[in-house]
């Protein structure tokens, strides 16, 4: 049984005005769609590594999210195969999620000004998410998207 710890990552649903979702293409892995992710840096408060990996994967500035609540779904899983970064470190991940508005503009997007995480991006109702995302990342993305769906429930009865 392997014993190395889950890495701590945070995961975002970002949403725009059209209550959209943004979905990322994964560099030099056509088809494989996924929400914005990444590792947690322990200096960082949770909501700090959320706006520093979505300035990163996204490329806007930090002024064009705001992050609406930590849901309650959590999603671990273990690595297939270990990328580099994680070899003896960890075997898997372990993600909270965060729904986050982008109050941004489109142009405000650009996915080639960091680090290449991406080659495309579109956004998504839940049914095209719930068909564009890696089936591996599904079953994890469920409870979130069910989240999303109560909230937008919630904002428009009130």
């Amino acid at each position: 049984m392997n014993q190395l710890p889950l890495r701590p990552n945070v995961a975002m649903l970002v949403f725009n005005h059209e209550h959209k979702l943004w979905l990322g293409e994964r560099m030099k892995e056509r088809g494989i769609w996924q929400f914005p992710q990444g590792g947690i840096e322990p200096e960082l408060s949770l909501e700090g590594n959320v706006l520093k990996e979505l300035e990163e994967e996204l490329g806007a500035p930090p002024s064009c999210f705001e992050i609406v609540r930590r849901l309650r779904s959590v999603h671990d899983y273990e690595f297939d195969r270990p990328p580099a970064y994680a070899l003896g470190r960890w075997r898997g991940q372990s993600q909270t999620f965060y729904l986050v508005r982008f109050t941004g503009k489109d142009n405000d997007i650009d996915i080639n000004k960091h680090d290449l995480e991406f080659m495309g991006w579109r956004w998504c109702s839940v049914a095209e998410v719930k068909e564009l995302a890696e089936p591996k990342r599904l079953p994890g993305y469920l409870g979130p998207l069910k989240e999303f769906e109560d909230f937008l429930k919630e904002i428009s009865s009130s």
